[in-house]
């Protein structure tokens, strides 16, 4: 799964806070493989978290947790997500 964040620049430092109580949370959980956020470069506000999971349903259970949801609520309005999964191909 890859998710994109466009974040204001006020707001980067409480966002990453937030995202890593729920990056806690999601290593947590059955399925969960691994995890990296990266920060666009000269100044970018594009924020963008790689995760591997072992299944889509693995990610989908984590996802819909009351738990998470929770936490996902909490973000700001101003902050824009784009997540999509992906699968591995062969290049």
């Amino acid at each position: 799964m890859a998710n994109t964040f466009l974040v204001p620049k006020k707001g980067v430092e409480a966002f990453l806070a937030l995202f890593r109580r729920q990056a806690e949370f999601m290593k947590a959980q059955p399925g969960f493989v691994s995890l990296q956020m990266h920060k666009g470069t000269a100044d970018s506000q594009l924020l963008m978290n790689v995760a591997v999971w072992e299944s889509t349903d693995a990610l989908a259970k984590a996802f819909g947790s009351p738990e998470f949801q929770r936490m996902a609520a909490e973000f700001p309005d101003d902050i824009v997500s784009y997540p999509h999964i992906f699968e591995q191909i062969d290049v």
